[in-house]
């Protein structure tokens, strides 16, 4: 697939760098698409990468990872405009600015907000509820990381999942958008196991099923 990824933080660049392995074309949307960062991040990706501005990332991609930090989704997909039906996959959790909790919840989500904000786009939640560690290996020896995601549109759906399991997580289907609401403060569970518990962030989530 041809997959944009806006943000070159810990989860665009990991996912980046896996999904460049697997054959994917990756183009990483960047506002300092020349910069160091970028430029080393390409380089580790290999020949299928480039590092661009959000809109040549976006122009010819099928799938988009949106992978910034939450106060700067609205700005952002506001200056994309039009995603012409691109596939988004929403990676983000909107996490209060001390970490303490998210700012919705309940009634809505990060991922409802942004489905609003890009109304043109075929919105899928994924890649929220683990850390980087276990998005660069998802397997704990017999077992599988499981990857919560939800959305509307089947097909997007379809696509994602193939994106999930090429990864070797186990792909768990939480149903429409909306579930997005269940799935980002099982984030907010993760990071306080993680951090706050001291677990630390090899750990993950597993569905187990008879």
């Amino acid at each position: 697939m041809k997959i944009a990824i806006l943000g070159t933080g810990s989860v665009g660049g990991i996912l980046g760098r896996r999904w460049a392995q697997l054959g994917h074309t990756i183009r990483f949307g960047s506002r300092l698409p020349t910069s160091e960062k970028v430029l080393q991040l390409v380089a580790d990706c290999g020949p299928s990468t480039r590092g661009t501005t959000w809109h040549e990332a976006i122009t010819d991609s099928e799938v988009i990872l949106l992978a910034i930090p939450w106060p700067a989704t609205q700005e952002a997909l506001g200056e994309l405009g039009d995603l012409g039906g691109r596939v988004l996959i929403d990676a983000t959790n909107p996490l209060t600015a001390d970490f303490s909790g998210i700012e919705l919840g309940h009634t809505t989500s990060a991922a409802e907000q942004i489905a609003d904000w890009a109304p043109t786009a075929r919105v899928v939640k994924a890649f929220n509820s683990a850390s980087t560690k276990v998005m660069a290996d998802p397997v704990f020896g017999d077992h599988r990381a499981s990857m919560f995601y939800c959305g509307d549109d089947l097909p997007a759906k379809a696509m994602v999942r193939e994106l999930v399991t090429g990864l070797g997580f186990d792909p768990i289907d939480a149903g429409p958008l909306t579930s997005a609401r269940y799935i980002e403060p099982l984030a907010m569970l993760y990071i306080h196991l993680a951090f706050k518990q001291g677990w630390g962030s090899n750990c993950a989530f597993e569905v187990l099923k008879r």
